[in-house]
């Protein structure tokens, strides 16, 4: 395949900061890739370039990719590292090397007349699936009004994608005119996320959270996000409690929670440095989902550590967490050799671009993390779409 053009612009990602997107123009027609910024970034990932700066690097490249023949995405995505050889991509810029990555794997299944989670598939040698949700209903990204970042909630059993996020939906609902009643502080606002926002404290959003849950036959999830409490040295400091806790203390905290509630999905609920914390609690707590995001950060080396520790029993997969799709099949197959559940998520200032459902159903992932209200309502309904298709005896 032989790109005719190749184009940048700077666009708006879901905070109203810039991000980029990529157009690519092929004899089959055009497509269009952009990149998620993210707010809080592992140090473990690739490097993110200033959109300005960006854009500058692109341009000095962008000649290199046109007119030239790559007969797969492979071929393509060989030829970003070869033009930046380091490992976090710092020449070119992860963001760069991501949106060229995904812009020519749509214009591949353009090419091929087919779906791009079909040409995923084909790619990866997987088998399709759609995976279950986990979407944030109640979160604060600040940390001024919740010591837990994310309060999740996921299907026990899933019939349909369609029935899982309706389920999770009208519990959102719910959850807001119980947050209304407990908290007098509550005015109905929403993080980044779109997830309630409110004053009361960890146990007692808990508590509105399992009866709303076991209503509509669902599980509740946390996304602790330690690292970001983590002071560097020892404790971990919740502010919105005035407490703060040790590495065993934070051990005894997590354990306590996940017994006492239905809780069944834990992510990050160590430092992105404590494989054995993170080892412990798995043991601790299995069968439940104890998931790795900031611990890995999609980088195979990282997952490899984890494996031999047995960290964590669950990943988190951020494509512009690694910098090319190709490099995304190769971490989700060393996960699934090693059985561990994969779960496709998006990241804090989105864009509408819908392509990580697509990985998500082409490279058999288990689930996907998702928002259930505001923008994210776009890469949630691309699901139900691709499930639709796949359902139809016509598709």
């Amino acid at each position: 395949m032989i790109a005719k053009r190749l184009n940048i612009r700077q666009i708006f990602a879901t905070n109203s900061q810039k991000t980029i997107e990529v157009e690519l123009e092929t004899a089959k027609g055009k497509v269009r890739a952009s990149v998620p910024i993210g707010t809080s970034r592992g140090k473990y990932e690739i490097k993110y370039l200033p959109v300005e700066e960006a854009v500058n690097k692109f341009n000095l490249i962008k000649r290199s990719f046109i007119s030239k023949d790559f007969k797969d995405q492979q071929e393509l995505d060989s030829f970003i590292k070869e033009m930046d050889e380091s490992e976090d991509l710092h020449e070119i810029g992860g963001n760069v090397a991501l949106a060229i990555s995904s812009a020519f794997l749509k214009a591949f299944a353009l090419e091929k007349n087919l779906e791009i989670f079909e040409y995923v598939s084909l790619l990866a040698k997987t088998s399709l699936r759609i995976p279950k949700p986990i979407s944030i209903v109640v979160g604060n990204w600040e940390r001024d009004k919740s010591d837990i970042q994310e309060f999740l909630l996921l299907p026990v059993e899933q019939q349909s994608f369609f029935n899982s996020a309706q389920k999770i939906s009208s519990a959102y609902w719910e959850i807001k005119n119980e947050l209304k009643a407990k908290d007098a502080a509550f005015n109905f606002g929403k993080d980044i996320e779109s997830g309630w926002v409110t004053e009361l404290q960890t146990e007692e959003i808990l508590k509105i959270l399992a009866k709303v849950a076991t209503k509509y036959l669902l599980k509740v999830g946390l996304d602790v996000a330690a690292s970001q409490i983590w002071d560097g040295k020892q404790y971990y400091v919740y502010k919105h409690s005035k407490s703060e806790m040790s590495k065993i203390e934070q051990l005894s905290f997590i354990t306590g929670l996940a017994k006492n509630y239905p809780i069944n999905y834990i992510e990050d609920p160590f430092e992105e440095n404590d494989f054995t914390s993170f080892s412990l609690l798995t043991h601790e707590l299995q069968p439940r989902v104890v998931c790795g995001d900031d611990l890995f950060t999609t980088n195979p080396k990282r997952l490899q550590k984890g494996i031999e520790a047995k960290a964590a029993n669950a990943v988190i997969i951020k494509p512009n967490q690694i910098g090319t799709i190709s490099d995304v099949i190769k971490f989700i197959e060393l996960a699934e050799k090693n059985g561990i559940l994969t779960v496709m998520s998006h990241r804090s200032n989105e864009t509408e671009d819908v392509l990580i459902a697509h990985l998500a159903v082409g490279l058999g992932c288990d689930c996907v993390k998702f928002g259930i209200s505001g923008e994210r309502a776009a890469k949630i309904n691309e699901m139900i779409r691709i499930e639709e298709k796949l359902a139809s005896p016509y598709s």
